[in-house]
């Protein structure tokens, strides 16, 4: 049979059309005993690497903060705590002068006032026997004044003949019971007292209405200069090495209130015999602009003295974060990338973090917000 061109032609495409469909060959795998090759691995639930990418729009929609490593002299030696109180001037109590009953009342709660500023007026009340003797005490008086003029004007009706001596003394008997009516008199007639500010400041929270009954010694509102506060805290011997001359102090709240610095006022030798600590007082620097309020628990930090003392590696506070029981602050390496490094914290000031020991080095951009956020991605990698 003659093989034509059209032939030759067909059958190369055909050849060509069944190498383009059909699969390449593969390898030809055993079969004996079923083995596919290794084991299977169960899962560890922990991730084997110690990054996580992070693209851009992730991290700001996690609000992701970072902040830079670096050296520091200033660091926590130790953290007292303190009671925040009103320093000198910084309170002022009005107390009742005398048992009365509110006739005026001038002052407002929150309302601002100065030293001296009348606040309240009180008239004095008296009982039965405080009236009976009230009563006799001016009576009395007013009769030794009558007595005092009947003798005066019977010495000048004399004078010609009276000795000098006896109308000088009779004069001056007039003029003290004259006085003393008079002093009687006021005092039955005029009984108010005016109430004042004893300093500068604000007037707090108090309860009282005009026509009200006070007592003496009873206290009737406070005047609060939120500017000028004072802090108080035990030093206790563990820590009486901490504070050394030149050794700054910074107050920071318990609910996380921003630490301000404080000025130390004295530090006294005097030991408590209930305790046997020693009382640290300290001044806040910017009292009228910190949140902290008289009577607020605090804690005080002992920091080393500017300047001084060994450069130590820190990180906010806010950086470290437990990651399978460990330590770990998470480093902005790359646009997208964070690496995960372990760390051993030291000394805390509440807002830095010393760093013992740890594979963080200076300038390393350490996140300080989103954390969490981090460490669930990394935890279900």
């Amino acid at each position: 049979m003659k093989t034509t061109p059209k032939l030759l032609a067909a059958t190369a495409a055909a050849a060509l059309v069944l190498a383009v469909l059909l699969p390449p060959p593969g390898r030809v795998q055993a079969h004996g005993g079923e083995d596919h090759g290794g084991e299977a691995k169960a899962s560890t639930g922990v991730a084997l690497t110690d990054e996580v990418l992070l693209p851009k729009e992730s991290q700001f929609l996690f609000e992701v903060r970072t902040q830079l490593a670096g050296y520091s002299t200033t660091y926590s030696r130790a953290t007292l705590y303190g009671t925040v109180s009103a320093a000198a001037g910084g309170e002022g109590r009005v107390v009742v002068p005398q048992t009365g009953r509110i006739v005026s009342l001038s002052a407002r709660v929150g309302q601002p006032v100065r030293a001296g500023q009348t606040l309240a007026v009180i008239e004095q009340t008296l009982d039965a026997t405080q009236q009976i003797g009230l009563s006799t005490e001016r009576a009395n008086a007013q009769a030794e004044l009558r007595a005092a003029q009947q003798d005066y004007a019977r010495l000048q009706s004399i004078a010609d003949i009276a000795a000098r001596k006896d109308v000088v003394a009779a004069e001056l008997r007039l003029r003290q019971a004259r006085q003393n009516a008079a002093i009687y008199n006021g005092q039955a007639r005029q009984r108010r007292v005016s109430i004042t500010a004893p300093v500068s400041g604000t007037v707090d929270v108090f309860n009282l209405a005009v026509g009200q009954q006070v007592n003496q010694g009873e206290e009737l509102l406070r005047v609060i200069n939120p500017g000028k506060l004072r802090v108080e805290a035990q030093v206790f011997a563990q820590d009486l090495a901490n504070v050394t001359p030149g050794t700054q102090f910074r107050v920071e709240g318990l609910q996380g209130q921003v630490g301000v610095p404080a000025r130390l006022v004295v530090f006294s030798n005097v030991v408590n015999p209930v305790n046997q600590a020693r009382q640290l007082v300290l001044e806040l620097d910017d009292a009228a602009g910190s949140p902290y309020r008289a009577g607020q628990a605090v804690n005080v930090q002992v920091v080393g003295p500017a300047g001084g003392g060994r450069p130590q590696l820190v990180v906010p506070t806010s950086a470290i974060t437990d990651l399978n029981g460990k330590p770990v602050v998470f480093v902005h390496t790359e646009p997208e990338r964070f690496k995960i490094r372990y760390v051993q914290p030291g000394a805390v000031n509440g807002q830095q973090t010393v760093l013992a020991e740890g594979q963080v080095n200076e300038n390393d951009r350490v996140v300080t917000q989103g954390t969490y956020q981090l460490k669930s991605i990394y935890l279900n990698q």
